[in-house]
């Protein structure tokens, strides 16, 4: 079993309305659906940065 970390972090407001937006629609509010989205979202930018 892996283990999860609890972060607390400081964005601004419309970033993150527009990203629980586009988000929610993809995950489907399914439990958990923010932190998958925001897994996704460091897995990408962390293959992309890795280039």
């Amino acid at each position: 079993m892996t283990k999860n970390k609890r972060v607390t972090i400081t964005i601004n407001n419309d970033l993150d309305l527009h990203f629980r937006k586009l988000a929610s629609s993809k995950m489907l509010f399914e439990t958990g659906w923010y932190s998958k989205a925001v897994e996704e979202a460091m897995e990408l930018w962390i293959e992309n940065e890795s280039l």
